[in-house]
């Protein structure tokens, strides 16, 4: 899964004091539907000294407890409030598939909707272009263009591959469409 990590971090921290351990929780909890969802310990923590070191978050309060390791309680920043704006945007701005907008979908609260609203309208525009493309370059064309770049295989392959984009295409853009039915309903 194409999850923002930073985003899901600060989206998280927005909402109140939290641990590292405490935010995997709570991604795995709510995410874990999604079969190739993985976080590892060391990116986490990796992840949270950049935010640290970025003064996007920091530490407010160490918890200690017996025979348990102890916890380090991070904030978001008001920087840090407004890169996970940044954020949020950037994603819907350079979008590439539905699954890399997942994580702003769940904080776009902290989003003017309008602006979200723009954006996802532009990258619907953007996949249709793409599909329009793939539609009107004939396979032959395509094929005859990239014959010496593509030394290997065949035509059938070429097929295959281009129309597993196309329905890939068309998957993200019933996605973007539905996300923009669901942003005017949130109105």
């Amino acid at each position: 899964m194409s999850l923002s990590l930073e985003i899901f971090i600060l989206g998280i921290l927005s909402e109140g004091h939290s641990h590292p351990y405490e935010i995997k929780k709570t991604i795995l909890k709510n995410l874990s539907d999604e079969e190739n969802l993985k976080i590892k310990d060391g990116t986490l923590y990796y992840r949270f000294d950049t935010l640290l070191k970025k003064e996007l978050i920091q530490k407010v309060e160490v918890v200690r407890e017996a025979n348990r390791p102890d916890k380090t309680m991070y904030a978001i920043t008001d920087k840090g409030r407004e890169v996970l704006k940044e954020d949020i945007y950037k994603s819907f701005k350079n979008f590439s598939n539905i699954k890399t907008v997942y994580s702003s979908i769940l904080f776009l609260k902290h989003v003017d909707l309008q602006i979200v609203m723009f954006l996802v309208q532009e990258a619907i525009e953007k996949v249709k272009k793409q599909r329009e493309q793939l539609i009107n370059e004939s396979a032959a064309e395509w094929w005859e263009s990239r014959e010496t770049e593509i030394d290997y295989g065949k035509k059938e392959d070429y097929h295959f591959v281009k129309n597993h984009f196309n329905e890939a295409i068309d998957f993200n853009l019933a996605g973007l469409e539905k996300f923009l039915a669901f942003l005017k309903q949130k109105q």
